[in-house]
């Protein structure tokens, strides 16, 4: 298995993770979670492109830099780049706490961009094939 297919297994995988996080109501550990979710799915993406970062923040950027040849919308990008900014609030902030409908809604984004980056990755399969 190369490591675009590892990269999306885990972020399926931190994808469920998250949604158990949700349901036991660890609202903040659910946005982080899904966080990490849509990062996994946006290295892998970039990884399509034959780039790569070490950072977040320059895997956010090369999502953005690359999102018309992603087929990504500016949609999909701020989604990505609002739940960075959560999981930086949820992880070390102290004065706002994450509400269960945030949760939700960040949860339900996570689950768009795997979906959308796996939709990604099979058509550019299918471009080299």
């Amino acid at each position: 298995m190369d490591e675009i297919e590892l990269r999306v297994k885990k972020a399926e995988k931190l994808l469920q993770d998250g949604k158990k996080e949700f349901e036991v109501g660890l609202y903040e550990r659910c946005c982080s979670t899904s966080y990490y979710s849509m990062f996994h799915a946006a290295k892998a993406m970039i990884l399509c492109l034959g780039r790569d970062s070490k950072t977040h923040r320059g895997t956010i950027y090369l999502i953005w830099e690359n999102k018309e040849e992603l087929k990504l919308s500016e949609s999909d990008c701020s989604k990505l780049s609002r739940a960075f900014d959560l999981r930086e609030e949820s992880d070390h902030g102290i004065f706002r706490e994450i509400s269960k409908d945030l949760a939700e809604e960040i949860l339900r984004d996570a689950e768009y961009f795997i979906r959308k980056a796996r939709n990604v990755i099979e058509s550019r399969k299918r471009l080299k094939s």
